[in-house]
């Protein structure tokens, strides 16, 4: 249910709403049992030392510029990005690759912010701007000063900017009041209306184009359906549709051909998983899409548009990018274990050449993407590792040998902490990995492409403290980063502030292909735990967690993943549920993924029929909150779409009627995660204090 983390962004003064439950020390032990070793040596307070190398790090990480929208001009010497200017929004700037320096921000850019930065065949640079968040406008720069040379004006606000080869741009727009999803903070598009109504098939995402220099854009009159995603070549359209114009459409895809002028569809493929990356060949004879579960990394379909034969390119797994280099050949990046993959092959699917990398290439949507130049020999996009912050890098498209190109983030090198890829075995056999990440810093950082800790390294301390972080999704993943962003990017600080911290990848990941992801389908909450579980009782007979001072916590289906766990033991000291599930039968309507997610990761489970309720039910926190003997603090957005407040209220409800000590907190203005500078320090702040508070720290 959630990706990437979203960029901080300032807002008012306004407190977080606060409510606290003691817990009852009437209650009965006859819930969740603490696990014996809890009661290993004492656990004091967090060290003033602990306390400051916390919050000095979170602090610090406030300084990361990320640059967004990374993308390569057709002749390979530039890159266009977005990135933050001091005390104003987000602007369009272009680095030279041929000069040292910085990336340089466009010019008469301050009142405006701007995004979706592209190249079009000719060298000049679109992007969308507006005056503020809300981009409504299509604009072009050109000439040495990038000054703008078009602008038109859009009837929505603008997700995606397709160039095409002959001159025209293909705007994809969201109706105001639109739903997003969680890894677009689960908040709707602004919408003014006062009041707000909603209807049936009434905010549609939409396509329109437009020759540059055209003084408006032409609608393309597609009925009925709503646009998720969408290519462009030629005067048509290939687009990823749903009927279903919510987030939960896209769990019951379609993928189409749309007739610029008349808005006819030609369906191409109907799937019950997802899809994404929908990209049209040179020549107009075929297409390819990926295919695969929830946010999507997955497997390359290829599509005959004359015959309309599909074909699964199987070579290849855990896809998240694509594009045509010619008519016969692709290339491809996506995840491969806790690193990235990439590489080269054939229409027919046939592998030409394959690179992996320990490391994170940012991209659309959090996911691993690539911008090609037209040669199809030279990549840019963003790349970090343990050891490296994230920067604008290149590499040729074959070879996946990245090279960092700015140095935006230099300063805050000192933050890398140690990281190694751990494997260990799930309760039925089936290997399981994640990433382990610690204060000590022997170089160089380990990983699974060859890298290794050297023998003489120093010898590792004694136990420490464990915090556990789920991952949302539940197909997502944690992958080798400088600091990774979800839940509030609090694993990097808490590793400062000595912790142990385990990033697992349980069954239901993305990264070790569709058989592995598919694995939770139905079994939400059940093997995907045991393989966390089992991941804790590894580093605690290693003898790198202290069993006595062990937390969880987690984001989206990470925090029900936390709020899960606590009601199937109490080996934990405390729990941190942020924007999670607690009752999947609320969910099932109340979320504006319902009717899509649910049904797809319960395995069809029926909210209508008695057995689909029971079912639910026995995998709702809520339901289980008698076992429940973890003190656990509750963080949610009061605008959260996605996991709506509502869920927040229900376990604080519960937790506080079955005697569980809880604290709920509730950000206003906020969605699924916290964006608000403010607000993030408070959230950290609070999570330090609890695990400290409840003897982690």
């Amino acid at each position: 249910m959630t990706g990437p983390e979203a960029p901080a962004t300032s807002e008012g003064p306004t407190a977080p709403e606060t409510l606290t439950a003691q817990p009852d020390t009437r209650r009965a032990s006859s819930g969740a049992q603490p696990d014996t070793r809890r009661t290993s040596s004492g656990a004091p307070p967090a060290s003033p030392e602990a306390r400051a190398a916390l919050l000095e790090a979170h602090a610090a990480l406030t300084g990361l510029r990320v640059p967004e929208s990374v993308t390569l001009d057709p002749a390979g010497g530039r890159v266009a990005c977005v990135l933050p200017l001091a005390d104003a929004g987000p602007v369009a700037h272009v680095l030279d690759l041929a000069r040292a320096g910085a990336p340089v921000p466009v010019p008469e850019a301050p009142e405006r912010w701007h995004a979706l930065t592209r190249w079009l065949p000719d060298g000049r640079l679109l992007l969308a701007s507006g005056e503020g968040p809300d981009l409504d406008h299509v604009e072009v720069r050109a000439g040495d000063g990038l000054t703008p040379v078009w602008r038109v004006r859009a009837d929505g606000e603008i997700e995606d900017l397709v160039a095409g080869d002959d001159g025209t741009v293909l705007v994809r727009t969201a109706d105001p009041g639109s739903e997003r999803d969680g890894s677009h903070l689960g908040l709707r598009v602004h919408d003014g209306s006062d009041p707000f109504v909603r209807t049936p098939g009434g905010r549609l995402r939409r396509l329109a184009w437009a020759a540059v220099g055209d003084a408006r854009l032409r609608p393309i009159p597609v009925e009925g359906l709503t646009v998720w995603e969408a290519d462009w070549r030629d005067g048509v359209a290939l687009a990823v549709t749903s009927a279903d114009e919510t987030p939960g459409g896209y769990y019951r895809p379609r993928l189409d051909l749309i007739d610029r002028e008349t808005g006819a569809t030609r369906t191409l493929l109907r799937t019950t998983w997802q899809l994404s990356r929908p990209r049209l060949a040179p020549g107009g004879r075929a297409a390819v899409v990926v295919e695969g579960l929830s946010i999507v990394s997955g497997r390359i379909i290829h599509v005959d548009l004359v015959t309309g034969e599909t074909t699964t390119l199987a070579a290849v797994d855990d896809v998240t990018d694509l594009g045509w280099l010619d008519g016969n050949t692709l290339w491809f990046t996506g995840w491969s274990g806790t690193g990235t993959h990439g590489g080269t092959l054939t229409a027919d699917g046939r592998t030409l050449t394959r690179w992996t990398a320990w490391g994170t290439l940012g991209g659309r949507d959090g996911q691993p993407s690539l911008s090609v130049d037209r040669t199809g020999t030279l990549a840019a996009a963003v790349w970090e590792t343990a050891g490296q912050p994230p920067e604008i890098a290149v590499a040729d498209v074959a070879g996946g040998e990245w090279r960092q190109v700015t140095g935006l983030n230099d300063d805050l090198a000192w933050l890398a902490v140690h990281q190694e890829e751990v494997t260990w075995t799930g309760p039925d056999g089936l290997a399981v990995q994640g990433l382990l990440l610690t204060r000590r810093e022997p170089a160089p950082p380990a990983g699974p492409y060859g890298q290794a800790d050297p023998d003489g390294s120093e010898a590792r301390p004694g136990p420490a403290p464990l915090v556990v972080i789920a991952h949302g999704g539940p197909t997502w993943l944690w992958s080798s980063a400088f600091a990774p962003a979800e839940s509030g990017q609090l694993a990097l600080p808490l590793a400062h502030a000595g912790a142990a911290v385990l990033l697992p990848n349980p069954r239901g990941s993305s990264g070790r292909g569709q058989d592995y992801a598919r694995r939770v389908i139905g079994h939400v909450g059940e093997e995907d735990l045991d393989d966390v579980l089992a991941g804790v009782d590894h580093l605690v007979a290693a003898g790198v967690a202290d069993p006595g001072r062990m937390a969880v916590l987690g984001l989206s289906y990470g925090g029900y993943l936390s709020a899960w766990a606590v009601t199937r033991t109490g080996r934990f000291r405390a729990a941190v549920v942020m924007s999670g599930v607690a009752d999947w039968l609320s969910f099932a309507n109340a979320s504006n993924l319902a009717h899509g997610y649910d049904p797809l990761y319960h395995g069809g489970a029926d909210i209508a029929t008695s057995e689909g309720r029971d079912f639910l039910a026995a995998r709702s926190p809520v339901c289980h909150a008698a076992k429940v003997t973890t003190p656990t603090l509750i963080l949610h957005g009061a605008e959260d779409r996605t996991t709506p407040v509502g869920q927040a209220e229900e376990l604080y409800r519960a937790w506080s009627a079955a005697g569980v000590q809880t604290q709920l907190v509730v950000y206003p203005r906020e969605g699924h995660e916290l964006t608000e500078p403010g607000h993030r320090r408070d959230a950290a702040e609070r999570v330090l204090g609890w695990l400290a508070g409840n003897g982690v720290l």
